[in-house]
């Protein structure tokens, strides 16, 4: 019995032993490594934590992450997600049925889904979520989302935004709007945003500017003189400063500036009831683009229609040749001339016509002189009073569709009878 005591007595001082040696050989020596890989891993998880702090702080404006919550997240939720989908892959790789392999290099064709984000083009909410589908959807609804520009009265966080290294729409920029009500709308900042957008090098194809100043103009022609279609809307303030005739023929010339283009579009409304006389300035000098495809002249006030009437027709004429291969639309009002008429027989090219025609002879000696083949559609709106016979009518538009209005009781559409 002593014998088999001392045995154990041995036995158990031997394991200790080997433990003991255990500890010191080997777990001794990776104490230090784990605490350098500890150190490595603090010092990578505390980077990732600022990184993240800047983020949110930068352009979340949310609540910070409190470092425990942050651990919380890289020591255990991370490891649990891991381990979750480890698990679904692997018991997906052994279910029964059978499962769809889809190649890598599977896309839609490039001219589908180009197709699919213009018709979602009127809906801006529609676009947004295009440009969250996948990341082949991004170019081209961002083209059709920041197609256009408009400000507003914002011109300070549109010049602010062009500027940053956020700026993500120049590129894609093609329209832009520019309203300017009074002298003290700060053209200046509407020249910084024009400038700025100029020097990211977006390509601006059309402009429409709105209000009271013709500044805009200008800036537009030092910045983008390869602009294609123009649109003035044109608000006089009804004093003395402004005349509508001398600032229509200014339009002109600033149009006559953009060497490109294309579309051409003066509308004027006039404040207040003013019946001061205007300067009748004349056309001479004047002239238009010859790529020039679209004119439009219409909302005519008082001092225009006077004015109009004063004006000899033969510069208008001459201000029309050079367009008589290029244009295809055109706008115009229709007065009574002592001295002529407007005549549209070196126009070659008409598609369509539309005439504000405040005297019937004067229009039908007009339309007499239409010496287009290619015309589709022509209408005349009348003013008040005036009347158009139908047998007038199917003197000059057989074969043609025409759209007639009267008055103001609405667009009607004429066929014209065959016999």
């Amino acid at each position: 019995m002593a014998s088999s005591k001392d045995e154990d007595d041995y036995d158990s001082q031997t394991c200790g032993k080997k433990l003991g040696n255990i500890f010191v050989c080997i777990i001794l020596p990776l104490i230090p490594i784990a605490f350098i890989a500890f150190a490595i891993l603090s010092c990578i998880l505390s980077a990732l934590y600022k990184q993240t702090v800047a983020y949110f702080t930068a352009y979340r404006g949310e609540r910070l992450p409190t470092f425990i919550e942050f651990y919380a997240y890289a020591w255990i939720l991370h490891p649990l997600r891991r381990i979750r989908v480890s698990w679904r892959r692997f018991i997906l790789r052994f279910r029964n049925h059978a499962l769809l392999n889809v190649p890598l290099d599977c896309t839609l064709p490039q001219e589908l889904f180009e197709d699919i984000i213009s018709c979602c083009y009127p809906d801006r909410k529609t676009l947004l979520t295009c440009s969250l589908v996948c990341k082949a959807w991004v170019p081209t609804s961002r083209c059709l989302l920041w197609i256009s520009v408009h400000s507003g009265d914002r011109v300070r966080e549109l010049v602010k935004l062009l500027n940053s290294p956020d700026n993500a729409i120049s590129p894609y920029v093609q329209t832009v709007s520019l309203s300017m009500y009074t002298k003290q709308d700060g053209l200046i900042r509407y020249r910084h945003a024009l400038r700025t957008l100029a020097n990211a090098d977006a390509q601006i194809s059309r402009a429409k500017i709105v209000g009271q100043s013709l500044d805009p103009a200008r800036a537009l022609y030092r910045y983008f003189p390869h602009l294609r279609r123009l649109s003035f809307i044109y608000e006089d303030k009804g004093d003395a400063e402004e005349k509508s005739a001398a600032n229509f023929r200014h339009i002109l010339f600033y149009s006559s500036l953009f060497c490109d283009l294309q579309r051409l579009s003066i509308q004027f409304t006039r404040q207040g009831n003013s019946s001061e006389d205007v300067p009748l300035p004349s056309l001479e000098g004047i002239t238009l683009p010859a790529g020039l495809r679209s004119l439009s002249l219409k909302s005519w006030n008082k001092d225009l229609l006077r004015w109009w009437r004063a004006l000899d027709p033969r510069p208008v004429n001459a201000l029309l040749r050079p367009c008589r291969t290029s244009l295809q639309f055109i706008t115009l009002t229709i007065v009574e001339w002592e001295n002529g008429f407007l005549d549209l027989g070196s126009l070659t090219e008409l598609r369509t016509v539309v005439l504000y025609v405040y005297h019937i002879p004067s229009g039908k000696v007009t339309l007499s002189s239409l010496n287009s083949s290619h015309i589709e559609t022509i209408t005349i709106i009348t003013s008040d009073g005036e009347s158009m016979v139908h047998n007038y009518l199917d003197d000059f538009m057989t074969g043609l569709s025409f759209s007639f209005s009267y008055g103001k009781s609405g667009l009607r559409q004429y066929v014209p009878s065959m016999a």
